[in-house]
């Protein structure tokens, strides 16, 4: 039986004050759900760039090149950082864009032993030495992000030096000079970047290191994250599977652990065993040439965004309103179209008991 216009009226009247207080909370609930979520979501990345001074700021200075020994084999190495430099490229036969920067390593680091890591040979000390990544390794959906994993694994195994191919070398780094002063067993050097964090195309280690440790540990997971999306989005896909932007993920959780482990409040206390440099200490040993041969078609518009920390606030803030709209209309032509149907039925029933 039809529920007469009066009696809707009634029923309207009666739940309308309630209704727009019960839509308003539920709204507001919702809203502080999404953003809560989004907040945990990224407060790595919101971390990084927080605390990204106390964190990545240049600490460890390279002595002057013009007061370094000739003959670098005579300055005392305290840090046990093996003589062992690694690169990698798909084939022995290195292309020609490589050719001159590889040669010019070469020659640098002429007592070094040289390690030139190829698909096959990587897979293969993979397959031997950590068969439990392999799955990983072959899942991987760009060829970089295999380079970008090998060179944690090979650094964590044999220690050493690990420069990319684009790097031009004009002397040896003096690496066993640099200054620590708490020095200790274990010794990481990485290079700071912008906006944050650190580089992975210019590595140093002593073997066996903590940091390279908890990098291959958290591979997996990082690689299993990212897979769903790569294809759609590979730029920050490969940088935050196994870039860049992984390896500062990693080397905060690092470092802010051993803050909480020496249990000490800020000033940071500087854990024991990792040194950041800046590029402008490396100019006299390497100059970087840049190809980023895998950068893909989305890689120039988030990289000229990364250099306008405003600007992409701005989207970001543009993008979560526009979303939170959205969802909070669906959620309020779901709820009046429950309303009515709730309604109807109270009508519904006031008729029947009527008749």
């Amino acid at each position: 039986m039809e529920c007469c216009p009066e009696q809707r009226q009634e029923v309207s009247r009666l739940g309308l004050s309630c209704t727009r207080t019960k839509l308003f909370l539920l709204l507001l609930l919702i809203d502080l759900t999404v953003v809560g979520l989004l907040l945990h979501t990224l407060r790595p990345l919101i971390t990084l760039l927080y605390r990204n001074q106390e964190l990545f700021a240049a600490r460890g200075t390279l002595p002057s090149s013009n007061l370094l020994p000739q003959n670098l084999s005579e300055y005392p190495n305290p840090s046990g950082i093996p003589l062992i430099l690694h690169q990698t490229a798909a084939t022995e036969n290195i292309p020609e864009r490589w050719q001159n920067s590889q040669q010019s390593c070469v020659e640098v680091y002429a007592n070094y032993q040289y390690m030139l890591w190829t698909d096959e040979s990587a897979r293969d000390f993979i397959s031997k030495h950590y068969p439990w990544f392999l799955p990983t390794w072959d899942t991987y959906t760009f060829p970089i992000q295999r380079a970008d994993a090998l060179r944690y694994f090979v650094l964590y195994h044999y220690g050493g030096i690990y420069l990319d191919m684009d790097t031009w070398c004009i002397q040896p780094i003096p690496v066993q000079a640099l200054l620590n002063d708490n020095p200790g067993r274990d010794l990481a050097i990485f290079k700071s970047t912008t906006p944050t964090g650190v580089t992975n195309d210019f590595l140093v280690t002593t073997p066996r290191h903590p940091v390279y440790g908890a990098a291959i540990a958290k591979l997996p997971d990082s690689a299993q994250f990212t897979h769903p999306w790569a294809r759609l989005q590979p730029y920050s896909a490969i940088m935050a599977s196994a870039g860049p932007m992984f390896l500062s993920l990693v080397l905060k959780e690092y470092l802010l652990g051993q803050q909480n482990q020496q249990q000490q409040s800020r000033p940071f206390p500087w854990p024991e065993g990792i040194e950041i440099i800046n590029k402008t200490e490396l100019a006299p040993y390497i100059t970087d040439l840049e190809s980023s041969t895998w950068h893909h078609s989305d890689a120039k518009v988030l990289m000229w965004l990364g250099k306008r920390p405003w600007l992409w606030y701005t989207l970001g803030l543009g993008v979560l309103a526009t979303g939170l709209y959205m969802i909070d209309y669906l959620f309020v032509i779901l709820y009046v179209r429950s309303s009515r149907r709730a309604v109807s039925q109270t009508c519904g029933t006031k008729s029947a008991k009527k008749a």
